[in-house]
Formats: structure tokens, C-alpha cells, sequence
């Protein structure tokens, strides 16, 4: 009898976990990602002047079909602001011509509690940049600096773009 029911157990918890390996594959396929790409920065430490190059290729795209463009960050507690502003450069438009845009997006609430997802000392934050839509088939790069007034940013690991289908 209790051989019985530790085989009876040992279904359902397997039964349990192929529910959950199902459920986890059906949401990770939702997102409809098609490029993601993250920079580590060494240290925590992001210099004024050091620009993270992202090169797209566009054979992974449709064209003239928007997408939905997102910063990733992934900062730690120790980062000093609630804040951070980003200078995006991109040739989305035209091929030689980089466009440049700021943006500011808060990181933390104003009582201090990190926002995005995460736990203990690191924070993963997606942050709506806006859609894009390519026109041709080509290579195009976008290019990202902070714009923070320190000569190094500190508590900033990772710094990377995801574009997907909108949802």
C-alpha cells in the first residue's frame, strides 16, 4: 500500500513538472523576441564616453511592420539614483544619418523601492522606448550612452535593447 503511494506521488509530481515545463515554453513564446542583446559592464561601471554599439541585422525583420523597442537594465542596489537618462543614437531612419534622442526613466519609486523585477542586490528593468519599423533590408545600429552628469556611472551591470511584435 505505501509502494502505492509513493509511485502514485512521484506521477503526479512529475505530471506536475511537465505542466510547468509546457506552461513556461507557451509564455516564453508569447514575447515573440527577435533580437536581444545585452553589454556587461565591467565593474558596475558605466563611463560617460563609453558607447554601447548594438548592430541589428534586418533579415531577422519584416519590413514595414513595427516593432516594439525596449532598454534593458539591470542595476544593483548600490546604484546612487532613482533615475537615468539614456542618449540613443540610430540610423533607423536613413542609413548614414544617426538621429539622436534623450529619455529619462526612473528605476526606483520616490520612496527608493527598485522597480522591474528582481531580488537581494540586482534589478532587471524593461523600459518602453518607443517602435520602430524597418524599411529596408540592411544593417542598422543603435547606439547608447548615459546621461548622467558622473564621469562613471556606478551600479549599472547591464545595458541591452530587445525589439519584438508588438503584443
Amino acid at each position: 500500500m505505501e509502494t502505492r503511494n509513493r509511485r502514485s506521488l512521484k506521477h503526479k509530481v512529475f505530471f506536475a513538472l511537465c505542466v510547468m515545463l509546457l506552461t513556461f515554453i507557451n509564455i516564453s513564446c508569447d514575447k515573440q523576441e527577435i533580437y536581444y542583446h545585452f553589454h556587461e559592464l565591467k565593474d558596475e561601471a558605466w563611463a560617460q564616453n563609453d558607447t554601447l554599439v548594438f548592430d541589428i541585422d534586418s533579415t531577422l525583420f519584416e519590413l514595414n511592420k513595427p516593432y516594439d523597442l525596449t532598454i534593458e537594465v539591470t542595476n544593483s542596489v548600490s546604484y546612487p539614483y532613482q533615475n537615468i537618462w539614456f542618449f540613443v543614437q540610430s540610423n533607423i531612419d536613413a542609413d548614414s544619418v544617426f538621429v539622436d534622442t534623450s529619455k529619462e526613466f526612473l528605476l526606483a519609486d520616490k520612496l527608493g523601492k527598485w522597480q522591474g523585477s528582481g531580488f537581494g542586490t540586482l534589478y532587471q528593468s524593461s523600459l518602453p522606448f518607443g517602435e520602430i519599423t524597418f524599411k529596408e533590408k540592411r544593417n542598422y545600429r543603435i547606439k547608447i550612452e548615459h546621461g548622467m552628469r558622473d564621469q562613471t556611472l556606478s551600479g549599472i551591470e547591464k545595458v541591452g535593447i530587445k525589439i519584438s511584435k508588438p503584443q
